[in-house]
């Protein structure tokens, strides 16, 4: 086993610098489209679970089939990465509630703190972290997980039960992903004037370099954590 398994579960929430960080070191990926390919058993080196617009509560045929495989792959022990909507789907597969929160979160934040226990993950990022926010939905932590990340708004970031790993924000993007996000969202952003585009945009070259390096750091961190 040397590829890793992708559940892509929108067109334009693809791997970004994850995916550039896995070709770097060898790694062949197997991306699934989950609302069009059928998604297979685990039998992976590892998982990546990506987001989409949806709520993990939706009454969705490849949502339920992919909580599925995350069970299968706690089961097994695959080491399983879930972001945002991943991050979301774990929670739920653990008997977790997965609700709105207080407030939509897009743009470039400086606000993840890291719990001490988490060391290991995100080991080498400094707190309060940099990093990119786009969701809407929050989640309760499941029984017997431990948390790893919290931020003033949303109380759980970042999670890990087993062998895997819910992170709600994220490290993954770079420049071109996060314009066309914007792009391809105008419409939902014109009703949450509290957001600003034009803004974000403005402040990407100041911090997507730290937002790619702490992508960088904890991939290397969960490499070696799972023994990738």
């Amino acid at each position: 086993m040397s590829d890793i398994l992708v559940i892509q579960n929108a067109k334009y929430e693809g791997l970004s610098n994850l995916g550039k960080l896995l070709k770097e070191d060898g790694f062949k990926t197997s991306i699934i489209f989950a609302k069009k390919e059928k998604i297979p058993e685990v039998k992976h080196s590892g998982v990546v679970i990506l987001g989409a617009p949806e709520s993990a509560n939706d009454d969705l045929s490849h949502l339920k089939e992919e909580i599925i495989l995350i069970r299968n792959a706690v089961k097994k022990e695959i080491p399983l990465l879930g972001i945002c909507l991943g991050s979301q789907l774990i929670a739920k597969s653990f008997g977790a509630k997965v609700y709105p929160g207080n407030k939509k979160e897009i743009g470039i934040y400086h606000d993840i703190e890291f719990d001490n226990i988490a060391s290991d993950l995100f080991s080498g990022i400094k707190s309060p972290a940099t990093v990119f926010h786009w969701h809407g939905d929050t989640f309760d932590l499941p029984p017997n997980s431990t948390r790893l990340a919290h931020s003033k708004d949303y109380q759980n970031q970042a999670f890990q039960i087993g062998s895997a790993v819910g992170v709600q924000f994220h490290l993954e993007v770079d420049e071109e992903t996060i314009k066309l996000w914007l792009e391809k969202s105008k419409d939902e952003l014109s009703k949450t004037p509290y957001i600003d585009p034009e803004e974000i945009i403005r402040k990407l070259p100041e911090n997507m370099e730290t937002i790619q390096n702490n992508m960088k750091i904890f991939y290397q961190n969960f490499k070696s954590k799972f023994n990738l």
